[in-house]
């Protein structure tokens, strides 16, 4: 079994994928912000688990690479899901943490000598081709953003892809997970066609940590919603991984 870190481990998304880790008795390494700066911030406020999850409890943005380095000691993987994730704010705070904390996040890596990390990226990397690609926007069709949280998961992605000369990296323009999988069917619209249930995030990241990549690799995932409009590969041949079947 490996050893995994996990940044951003308090968040929904966060406690999915740790859920699923240990159950599969890997080692797992829980980083997120103090329990009460998460939810002074209104992050996963109704997850009475999460501080459960949490080994060290730091703001990735703040802290050195050394200290980071510390942390990651002895882990083969890093799943860095820790960001500011409000596409309205443009504060330098998106900056500090997006792209300041991942910089870190992935020297710190390095300096472990880790075998790979999975960046979490955003389907907002894309929204301003939604409407103009069709049936299907794929990775290949580049970049379109309208805020600055967009704009700092490309930033993301190209040191991902720098970093590939020493990690094997994955970067994944993950889809819309919300507490309530059949909220996706009952509100529909965009919230529908970009879902990713629970259990396809379970399956993604699973596979994250057992396929084998060559280098790099650029996905999106998502659920296999009937009005899906992103495409899933290469994420789907490389990793081989399948989504649930949609109800």
């Amino acid at each position: 079994m490996a050893r995994i870190a996990i940044t951003g481990v308090c968040g929904l998304i966060g406690g999915i994928v740790h859920a699923d880790l240990s159950a599969s008795s890997h080692s797992l390494v829980g980083i997120d912000r103090p329990t009460d700066e998460r939810l002074a911030r209104g992050r996963n406020v109704d997850d009475p688990n999460a501080p459960s999850r949490l080994d060290h409890a730091c703001d990735i943005s703040q802290s050195s690479v050394e200290d980071l380095a510390e942390m990651f000691d002895g882990c083969q993987y890093i799943i860095h899901l820790a960001a500011d994730a409000d596409p309205s704010n443009w504060q330098m705070s998106m900056l500090e943490i997006n792209i300041g904390g991942t910089w870190k996040v992935i020297e710190a890596a390095k300096k472990a000598s880790c075998k790979r990390i999975i960046i979490a990226s955003s389907g907002l990397t894309q929204v301003g081709l939604e409407g103009r690609v069709e049936p299907l926007i794929g990775v290949e069709h580049g970049v379109s953003i309208d805020s600055p949280y967009g704009m700092t998961k490309i930033i993301g992605e190209v040191l991902g892809r720098s970093a590939a000369k020493v990690l094997e990296v994955i970067c994944v323009r993950i889809g819309t997970v919300i507490p309530d999988d059949d909220e996706h069917k009952r509100r529909g619209g965009r919230l529908m066609a970009t879902a990713f249930l629970q259990e396809d995030v379970r399956r993604f990241f699973r596979a994250c940590i057992t396929s084998s990549i060559d280098g790099y690799l650029l996905t999106a995932a998502q659920s296999n919603s009937p009005t899906r409009f992103i495409d899933l590969e290469p994420g789907l041949s490389i990793l081989n991984w399948n989504p649930v079947e949609w109800d």
